[in-house]
C-alpha cells in the first residue's frame, strides 16, 4: 500500500534493471519521436534521386554531338537509349526484394556506386555497342536506387506527410534534368560530351560517404525500416495483387506505362529533335532545361495541389496539359515547359501514389514494380520516336503522336480515382 501511495520518483523507474534492458534493445530510431522529420536522411534521399535525374537524361542531350563526332545518324543512338531504360526496369525489379536483404543504406550506397562508376566508364566509351552495354549497366544502378530512397524518405515522417514527401523528392528527378539542360550545353561547348558523364559521375561520387554517414544503419541488420517497422514476410510482387490492392495495382501500373512513353521519348529525343528548328548542337540542352524546369514548377504544385484535391484529380488535370500544348516555332521553348509539368507531375505522381496504396511491408517493392512498368513504356517511347525520325517524319507530328499514350493515362487515373473513392 505504502509503494502505491508514494510511487518511485521517475529516475528510480528509468533506472530500473528491466526498464534499461528494454530500452538497450529498441533500435535507435524508433527511440525517437514518432512525429519528428529526420531531415538530414531527406536530404540525402533528394540527393540521391536529383543525380539520378541528372545522369538518366545525360545521353539525350549528348546524343546530337556524338552523333556527329562518330559521324552516325542520331537514329543509330536508339539502342543507347533502350539500353538505358532496359537497365532501370532491372534496377526497379531487384530493388524491393533487395532492400529487405541488405537494407536501405547498403542499396543505396551500391546502386550509387554503380551508376557514378558506369557514368565514369562512358566518358571512356569509343564505339556504339560499348556506349549500349555502359549505358545498360549504369541504368540498373538509376533504378535501383530510386525506390529505395523514396521509400526511405517517406517512412522519415508521420503517415500524414508520407505523400508530401514522396512528392518532394521524387521531384529531384526533374530538378536533376533541369540542372543538366542548363550546364550540357555549356560543358559540351568547353570540354566535350565527354565532360558532362565525368560530372555525373564526380557528383554522385562525392555524396557516397554522406549516404553513408546519414542513412540508417539500423535497418541494415534488420532489414525493417528504421521509422515505420512492418514485417517483410509478404514483400513479393504477390503481395501487390492481395484482395482490393489487385485492380488498383493493374490501373497504377497502365498509368506509368503510358506516361513514361512520352516522358522518355522526349527526354531521349528531344535534342535531336530541336536541330530540326535551327538550335545548334551545343544549344539542344536548352530542351532538356525547359522540359525540366516545367517538370518542377509540376512536382510543385502538385504537393499543395494534391493536399486539397487529391493526388488523383490533380494528375488528370496535369495529364491533359500535355495534350493542349502545341509546340509553335513562336512559342517552342514554352510550349515544351508546359508539357513538362504535365509529364513530371505524372512521374511523380504516380510514385505517390504508390506510397499511400500499398502498406509498409510492400511499399519498396509497390514502388519499384510501378517505375519498373512505366521504364518498360520507357523502352517503347524513344524506340517508336526513333523509328519516326527514320521515317523522316516532322518533329511536331512526332512530339503530337507521343501524346496520343497520355490522353489514354487520363482514362486510367479517372478510372482508379473512380474506384478508390468507391470502396472508402
Amino acid at each position: 500500500m505504502a509503494s502505491i501511495m508514494n510511487p518511485p520518483p521517475p529516475d528510480a523507474i528509468s533506472k530500473h534493471p528491466a526498464v534499461e534492458n528494454h530500452v538497450a534493445q529498441r533500435p535507435p530510431a524508433l527511440i525517437q519521436d514518432s512525429g519528428a522529420i529526420q531531415w538530414r536522411i531527406i536530404i540525402v534521399c533528394f540527393l540521391v534521386i536529383f543525380f539520378d535525374g541528372f545522369d538518366t537524361t545525360s545521353i539525350g542531350f549528348v546524343v546530337p554531338t556524338l552523333a556527329r563526332e562518330w559521324g552516325m545518324p542520331a537514329t543509330a543512338f536508339t539502342s543507347a537509349f533502350v539500353a538505358t531504360s532496359l537497365g532501370a526496369v532491372v534496377g526497379y525489379m531487384i530493388s524491393g526484394p533487395l532492400r529487405w536483404r541488405l537494407g536501405s543504406r547498403c542499396l543505396i550506397f551500391c546502386s550509387v556506386l554503380l551508376f557514378a562508376a558506369g557514368s565514369m566508364l562512358t566518358a571512356l566509351a569509343g564505339s556504339l555497342q560499348i556506349l549500349a552495354v555502359l549505358r545498360l549497366l549504369t541504368g540498373i544502378g538509376l533504378g535501383a536506387a530510386l525506390p529505395a530512397a523514396v521509400a526511405l524518405a517517406s517512412t522519415q515522417c508521420p503517415a500524414r506527410h508520407r505523400e508530401v514527401i514522396a512528392v518532394a523528392v521524387t521531384a529531384g528527378i526533374g530538378l536533376g534534368s533541369t540542372f543538366g539542360g542548363l550546364v550540357g550545353g555549356h560543358l559540351i561547348a568547353w570540354h566535350g560530351w565527354q565532360s558532362v558523364f565525368l560530372l555525373g559521375a564526380l557528383l554522385p561520387a562525392l555524396l557516397l560517404p554522406f549516404v553513408w554517414w546519414f542513412l540508417p544503419a539500423q535497418e541494415a541488420k534488420t532489414g525493417q525500416p528504421a521509422a515505420d517497422p512492418a514485417s517483410h514476410s509478404d514483400t513479393g510482387i504477390g503481395s501487390l495483387f492481395d484482395g482490393t490492392l489487385a485492380l488498383r495495382t493493374t490501373l497504377l501500373w497502365s498509368f506509368s506505362f503510358l506516361v513514361f512513353i512520352t516522358v522518355y521519348a522526349l527526354y531521349f529525343w528531344l535534342p535531336t529533335l530541336l536541330l530540326s528548328f535551327g538550335f545548334s548542337p551545343s544549344e539542344t540542352p536548352k530542351g532538356i532545361a525547359f522540359l525540366g524546369t516545367g517538370g518542377m514548377v509540376g512536382a510543385i504544385l502538385l504537393i499543395p495541389l494534391s493536399t486539397r484535391f487529391g493526388i488523383a484529380r490533380v494528375l488528370i488535370c496535369t495529364s491533359l496539359l500535355v495534350a493542349t500544348a502545341d509546340l509553335t516555332q513562336q512559342q517552342l521553348l514554352f510550349g515544351i515547359a508546359v508539357r513538362g509539368a504535365g509529364l513530371m507531375a505524372g512521374t511523380v505522381g504516380q510514385i505517390a501514389l504508390a506510397v499511400t496504396l500499398y502498406p509498409a511491408a510492400a511499399r519498396t517493392t509497390g514502388i519499384g514494380c510501378s517505375a519498373a512498368v512505366g521504364r518498360i513504356g520507357s523502352i517503347l517511347g524513344p524506340a517508336v520516336g526513333g523509328l519516326l525520325l527514320a521515317l523522316d517524319r516532322p518533329p511536331r507530328d512526332i512530339v503530337l503522336t507521343a501524346c496520343i499514350p497520355v490522353l489514354m493515362a487520363v482514362l486510367i487515373i479517372a478510372a482508379l480515382d473512380f474506384y478508390q473513392r468507391k470502396q472508402a
